[in-house]
C-alpha cells in the first residue's frame, strides 16, 4: 500500500454499530476526514462524520458518492448487505471481502475451516424439515439449527434435544438453506482478537473468555492463567487465519473448549467485536487504534498488558442500579451509547483491577447484573 493514506485523506466508514462511530472518533484523533454510510439514519457514526450518506428506498446513489469520496474505505462489522460486498470489490478497501463472505455465510466459513484443517463441530447442510431429521440423527442429539446466512437474529436459531423438537423448526422452513450442527452444553468460550498489517505482521490480543447472559447480551473478561498447549494452538489459529486470507486490520476468531479437552472453532468475523473493548483498559494500544494505523499503512504498535478487565454491558433498565455506583466504584469506566442499540443495550462497564476474580465478586454483590451460580 502506498502512503496516500496520510493524514489529510479521508475515511470510508461502513457500519451501523458503535464500533463504527469508534473507528470515526480515532480517524479524526490521527488526522483523516470521515466520510460515512448506512442503510439507518440514526446510525452513530453518522453523528461523527464529516460527510453522511444515507441510502433511502434502495438508491444506490448515495452509496456511490460515498465510494467516490472516500479515499479508502473500511469496516467494522461484518453485517453488510450484498449489494454494499459487490460494490465494495471494486472500491479502496485495504480489507478486502473474502471474510466478510466468511463471516455470513456459515458454508463457506466451513469449507475454509476444512481447507485449513483447522478443527470444527460435526455439521450438515439442509433445506427440508425431513433432512433435518435425517441430519440430527446422523449427527446425534442435541443439535442447533440456523440459517445458512449469520446476519438473521438469533431468535431463528433452535436447539433440538431430541425428535419430539422438531416442530420448532418448521417456521424456518421456506426453501432456504440451514444448516444443523452438533451441539455442546458444556463449553467454555474463548475469542481471539488479532490485527494484521499492510506488511504481513500480525500483532494478538491477550486472550479473553465471553459467555452470553440471559438477556442474550455477551460478556468478555481477560485470562490470567490457561494450559500453554492450549494457548499455542489459539495463538496458531489467529496467525493462520490471517495470513491464509492476507486479511489487513482487525479480525477475531472464537473458540469453543469441550469439558472432554476439545478445541473447536466457533467463529470467524471480520472487523471489531464489541467485546474487544475490554482491551481499551487493559493494553497500551486499543483495537480499534489498530485497526486504523493497519489500514491506513502505519506500523502497527506492540501491545503490552497492563492489568485484568471484565466488559459488562448493560440495559436501558439496569441504569438506575447502575448510577448508585456512580460516587462508588473507583475502578469501573462506565460508557454509556448515544441511542441504546436494538437489543436494548444502553452501554458497558469495564471493572479493571489486578484479578478477574476479585473484579467478578464486586460485580456479583453490585446488584446491577444477575448471574447464574
Amino acid at each position: 500500500m502506498s502512503l496516500e493514506f496520510l493524514p489529510g485523506s479521508t475515511i470510508g466508514i461502513l457500519g451501523d454499530d458503535m464500533m463504527s462511530q469508534y473507528v470515526a472518533q480515532v480517524a479524526h484523533n490521527m488526522g483523516y476526514n470521515v466520510a460515512a454510510y448506512s442503510t439507518n439514519p440514526e446510525a452513530p457514526v453518522l453523528s461523527e462524520a464529516d460527510y453522511r450518506f444515507v441510502e433511502t428506498a434502495g438508491d444506490l446513489t448515495a452509496l456511490q458518492n460515498f465510494l467516490a469520496l472516500s479515499s479508502m474505505v473500511t469496516y467494522t462489522s461484518s453485517w453488510l448487505p450484498a449489494k454494499v460486498i459487490d460494490a465494495l470489490a471494486e472500491s479502496r478497501l485495504p480489507q478486502g471481502t473474502d471474510l466478510l463472505q466468511l463471516t455470513d455465510d456459515h458454508a463457506l466459513g466451513r469449507a475454509f475451516a476444512e481447507s485449513q484443517s483447522l478443527n470444527i463441530l460435526p455439521y450438515e447442510t439442509v433445506s427440508s424439515l425431513d433432512e433435518v431429521a435425517h441430519a440430527a440423527a446422523d449427527l446425534g442429539y442435541p443439535v442447533v439449527v440456523k440459517p445458512i446466512f449469520k446476519h438473521k437474529h438469533h431468535d431463528d436459531t433452535v436447539i433440538l434435544r431430541g425428535d419430539w423438537d422438531l416442530g420448532l423448526v418448521a417456521p424456518m422452513i421456506d426453501g432456504g438453506t440451514l444448516i444443523v450442527e452438533t451441539w455442546l452444553d458444556d463449553v467454555q468460550e474463548f475469542a481471539m482478537t488479532a490485527v494484521r498489517g499492510v506488511t504481513g505482521d500480525i500483532k494478538i490480543y491477550p486472550l479473553r473468555q465471553t459467555a452470553v447472559a440471559t438477556d442474550h447480551m455477551r460478556r468478555a473478561w481477560t485470562i490470567g492463567d490457561i494450559a500453554d498447549d492450549l494457548m499455542t494452538v489459539m495463538l496458531g489459529v489467529t496467525e493462520q487465519v490471517g495470513e491464509a486470507l492476507q486479511y489487513i486490520g482487525a479480525y477475531n476468531v472464537a473458540f469453543f473448549y469441550s469439558s472432554t479437552g476439545n478445541l473447536y472453532i466457533r467463529d470467524i468475523a471480520a472487523g471489531v467485536q464489541e467485546t474487544a473493548a475490554v482491551y481499551t483498559a487493559t493494553t497500551n494500544v486499543s483495537v480499534v487504534e489498530q485497526h486504523v494505523r493497519a489500514i491506513t499503512g502505519q506500523a502497527l504498535s506492540d501491545i503490552l498488558i497492563n492489568q485484568a478487565a471484565i466488559y459488562m454491558p448493560f440495559t436501558t433498565e439496569q441504569v438506575p442500579a447502575l448510577m448508585r455506583h456512580w460516587e462508588i466504584q473507583a475502578n469501573w469506566q462506565i460508557y454509556f451509547y448515544r441511542f441504546p442499540d436494538t437489543t436494548g443495550k444502553a452501554g458497558y462497564v469495564l471493572a479493571c483491577g489486578p484479578s478477574v476474580t476479585l473484579l467478578f465478586n464486586q460485580l456479583h454483590v453490585a446488584g446491577v447484573w444477575q448471574f447464574d451460580d
